[in-house]
């Protein structure tokens, strides 16, 4: 109002791009922060407690989203609001309650100030500039072969698309450096459910997400890093059995925007940075409440699944009755 710029005509336009932002903003904090504040309730109250258990028994460094069960889509976090929305009844259930260590790393790879998480950001950036690397690499390969001009267009889509999609293969190593397999499990329920081809690369425009197959073979390579040899072996058929039902193939760009050997290189780098600050590292012999019973949940799903539902019912009033 006494900005005196914004009372010359030639400040005018800018002047009603401001609002307009200020708008936008004021929207995405009424339906998300003061909607999750004012509409919460006792799965939200619960599902916060499992955070909190989440928290410590992982040895998570930062303060722990506050949890709405909200979402009318799937899980997923504002981590500039640090509020994590999870699907209506979602607390009711534990196939899908891995995801939430997934959400939780996206503010480990955001997050500005606190130094304890500087290892994590650390090893990001240097996966991230070795993937950099590989597409530049790429471009320059086809630049002396003088080969079609759609393939430098791809790998131009690849470089941006990498910004993203290094932060969801770290989020799914973070998630399986803390839950284990159940993460794994979660994914390809989730594939069953949702997914579409999981050999797709982008042509035309950019990918907020890696393909499906890619994530799956990075979470393989993390579980077998972290001496889950047998779950991953299992895991890795069940995979390829509903890749065969599904009829999906990789093609040639798919090899070459994912290659094998770099996703190895990007699960090691990522389960050292998860090392490096602090958080408790899984391994088969981790017996934390949360960590069983969302693995166990598995076991039992695979085991019996007729006879489920009952075991699952028997297993949230256990977690529920948890302070």
């Amino acid at each position: 109002m006494k900005d005196t710029r914004m009372q010359m005509p030639n400040y005018q336009p800018e002047r009603l791009r401001q609002f307009r932002r200020i708008v936008e903003y004021m929207n995405i904090l009424e339906t998300t922060a003061i909607a999750a504040l004012a509409r919460h309730n006792d799965d939200d109250l619960f599902l916060n407690r499992l955070i909190e258990h989440i928290r410590s028994e992982t040895n998570f460094p930062l303060l722990p989203p506050i949890v709405t069960s909200l979402s009318q889509q799937y899980f997923h976090i504002y981590p500039n609001l640090n509020l994590l929305f999870v699907p209506l009844s979602e607390g009711d259930f534990l196939l899908h309650l891995p995801d939430l260590y997934h959400e939780l790393a996206h503010p480990l790879v955001t997050e500005r100030y606190d130094r304890r998480v500087r290892p994590f950001q650390a090893a990001f950036s240097q996966t991230l500039d070795t993937v950099l690397e590989y597409i530049a690499n790429e471009q320059q390969k086809e630049e002396r072969r003088r080969g079609p001009q759609r393939i430098g267009f791809y790998l131009y889509l690849w470089q941006k698309s990498w910004l993203e999609w290094t932060t969801e293969f770290y989020c799914d190593l973070y998630a399986i450096c803390t839950i284990g397999p159940a993460f794994a499990w979660s994914h390809i329920y989730l594939c069953a459910k949702y997914g579409n081809d999981p050999f797709e690369v982008p042509t035309m425009s950019r990918q907020s997400h890696p393909a499906d197959d890619a994530r799956m073979k990075t979470m393989l390579c993390g579980l077998r890093l972290l001496g889950y040899i047998q779950e991953a072996d299992v895991i890795q058929t069940k995979w390829e059995e509903l890749i065969n039902i599904s009829g999906a193939k990789p093609g040639p760009e798919y090899r070459r925007c994912f290659p094998q050997q770099m996703l190895q290189q990007i699960a090691e780098m990522a389960i050292q940075g998860v090392d490096d600050i602090g958080c408790k590292v899984a391994s088969p012999k981790c017996t934390t409440t949360i960590y069983a019973a969302l693995n166990e949940a598995w076991s039992q799903f695979w085991v019996d699944p007729m006879n489920y539902i009952t075991w699952e019912r028997q297993a949230v009033e256990s977690l529920r009755s948890l302070p």
